[in-house]
């Protein structure tokens, strides 16, 4: 009933005056967004941005991010150490932290969700049993102190990035859980598709798939109550309604806008823009297995050949940034160096110099969509200019994807995602090559590009024990130069995320992933 009255009593707010900023209330934040990508709120089957955004706002994890992930800052942990031999964190919990029901979050309740997210065994838990292969490595040592071994030493950033990763990582009211189970379901999994059993700053009030998101401040909250009592994600699948809906007032804040739209909003009065790069790679890639790109002077004259600019301002309209190496911008580990850019002359210098003066013929793979059909012809026409004659072949990403994986490409057009918020998401799949068994993370990106450096996957190796940070992101860079000198990629871009909130929106904070966004600091004036 309560949950009703809620929602009726926004809604009415909402709709009284659609056309002036007013008609949202001050302590309700509307958050325009698509929505439909959101598959239900089980914290373990978390994977996608928009559901990790809701998921972050109603639990907490030991540790959390505030702006920027080269800091980790105590969240439900309020200090932490490691052994001597980085095998075992320590977590200290705050006393006091509640979950939504009232209940105090302890050890038990840390020993209970990671044994939960360990026993569902949904997609995303590979980020973390790649670490805590079992619910054996949690132990409760006393009521607010947990002890968590891994399978390897972790340095204290990868522990945290780990830990800071949503849902898999959250922590549940054990109580909660134990109440909504049945016997087909003993993990409550099917209940919590649409409730909580969190703690952090918000309570869900109610997921109506394609419609809203709604959420009311948990005052009782540890870290305080949030600045806003209401925060509603309002489902707006198309991007330019959700410009007519920010300029209209009916809502505060939109997070997917057209660049065009970007644009305009930076020279219109009322309205603040945020960007930030984004955990996001476009690349170009080369199978080194085929001839003539097992030539690494031949991978180099592509890369001089692309006209970056075009791409990025021309083709993406400004929405992305330079970036040539596989560790985005805002991730620790990332390597700030951008040799490549278009130079005809070179390009054909060095396709000479490889024996191929008058080009060859290739073919380049991509998705027929926008933009990466777009991007391939503008490659195609780059590597035209120095004497490369490239055919485009447009298939489904379920086609484009299954040649990759066989090796069966000789150019393509493609993208990367980050899993999480550390270095050792993207060495291993964009450089570890030489592995000869059938795991994942090992026969990724430069598997299928069969490139071969295995001394560089010696020292990816040795990356994965490395216990002090610092060395060990100085190592991530080592990789990225050796890649950029050598590899198979032609990195294009790092796309951006673009927000655009209404002047009276104070506090937000942009983040690399939308993924990690935090509205308990927002607030409207």
């Amino acid at each position: 009933m309560v949950r009703k009255l809620f929602l009726v009593a926004v809604l009415f707010a909402l709709c009284a005056v659609p056309v002036f900023s007013q008609a949202i209330p001050k302590d309700t934040l509307v958050v325009g967004v698509d929505t439909g990508i959101i598959v239900d709120l089980e914290p373990a089957r978390a994977y996608e941005d928009i559901t990790n955004l809701v998921i972050w706002q109603i639990y907490d994890n030991l540790i959390t991010f505030e702006d920027t992930f080269n800091v980790i800052e105590p969240g439900l942990a309020e200090s932490w150490e490691a052994s001597s031999d980085g095998l075992t964190w320590t977590f200290h919990l705050r006393k006091g932290a509640k979950f939504h029901s009232g209940n105090e979050v302890t050890a038990d309740a840390v020993v209970f969700s990671f044994t939960r997210a360990l026993a569902l065994n949904f997609a995303p838990i590979w980020m973390l049993d790649q670490y805590i292969p079992s619910a054996e490595n949690v132990k409760k040592i006393d009521d607010y102190t947990v002890a968590i071994t891994t399978s390897v030493p972790l340095s204290e950033g990868l522990m945290g990035a780990i830990m800071g990763v949503q849902g898999i990582c959250a922590v549940l009211d054990p109580s909660v859980v134990e109440a909504h189970k049945t016997a087909d379901d003993p993990w409550a999994n099917k209940w919590l598709q649409f409730h909580d059993a969190g703690s952090g700053p918000y309570k869900l009030i109610e997921w109506a798939p394609n419609d809203r998101v709604s959420m009311q401040r948990f005052d009782d909250y540890w870290g305080g109550p949030a600045k806003t009592k209401n925060v509603i994600f309002l489902d707006i699948p198309e991007r330019a309604q959700q410009r007519l809906a920010l300029e209209s007032g009916t809502i505060d804040l939109a997070l997917n806008l057209l660049p065009e739209a970007i644009e305009e909003f930076k020279n219109e009065e009322g309205f603040n823009v945020y960007e930030i790069p984004a955990w996001g790679i476009t690349y170009v890639a080369m199978n080194c297995g085929m001839k003539p790109f097992d030539n690494p002077l031949v991978r180099k004259a592509v890369k001089y050949a692309i006209n970056y600019d075009a791409i990025i301002n021309g083709i993406m309209k400004g929405a992305a940034v330079v970036g040539e190496t596989f560790i985005p911008v805002g991730i620790p580990g990332h390597l700030d160096a951008t040799p490549y850019h278009q130079d005809v002359q070179k390009a054909k210098d060095l396709l000479a110099q490889a024996g191929y003066p008058d080009g060859f013929t290739t073919q380049i793979l991509c998705q027929p969509t926008s933009p990466r059909r777009e991007i391939a012809a503008q490659v195609q026409q780059d590597l035209a200019a120095v004497g490369i004659k490239a055919e485009i072949t447009q298939l489904v990403s379920a086609q484009m994807y299954t040649l990759y994986r066989a090796q069966k490409h000789n150019i393509i057009v493609a993208g990367w995602g980050v899993d999480y918020g550390h270095g050792d998401s993207l060495v291993k799949p964009f450089a570890h090559c030489c592995s000869t068994g059938s795991d994942a993370p090992v026969r990724q990106l430069a598997w299928r590009n069969m490139y071969s450096n295995c001394d560089l996957t010696a020292l990816i190796d040795a990356t994965e024990t490395e216990l002090n940070e610092e060395k060990k992101l100085e190592m991530y860079k080592q990789i990225q130069q050796v890649i950029l000198d050598d590899g198979p990629y032609a990195i294009l871009y790092y796309p951006l995320n673009q927000y655009v909130a209404n002047d009276s929106v104070k506090g937000f904070v942009p983040m690399n992933s939308i993924s990690y966004i935090k509205l308990d600091k927002v607030y409207k004036e």
